[in-house]
């Protein structure tokens, strides 16, 4: 009995965790509330007791104005755009084994 584990390299197992550490990335990246960081920041109020008090792009700019709902709407499309494309690319250098 050896005292050192032998270690194979196993491409399914690396793809899987690379396809699970894609889906928690993607999963924290879209719980980031931009539209209340950015009203917090800009004026240190609470989005959510300001306007219709959701703490959407369009609430933003009843708020802030339309320069800061540009903002807020790009960084949400990026938000839900950039997980899905990384995904694909992802995807496409590590396809599953088959």
């Amino acid at each position: 009995m050896s005292l050192f584990v032998s270690i194979s390299y196993n491409p399914g197992a690396l793809t899987t965790a690379i396809y699970v550490a894609c889906g928690l990335v993607s999963y924290f990246l879209g719980a980031i509330p931009f539209g209340f960081l950015i009203v917090r920041w800009v004026r240190g109020v609470d989005i959510r007791e300001q306007g219709s008090g959701n703490i959407g792009a369009t609430n933003v700019g009843r708020v802030l104005g339309v320069k800061f709902f540009l903002l807020v709407l790009a960084l949400d499309v990026v938000k839900g755009f950039g997980p899905a494309f990384g995904a694909w690319v992802v995807a496409r250098f590590f396809p599953c084994p088959s």
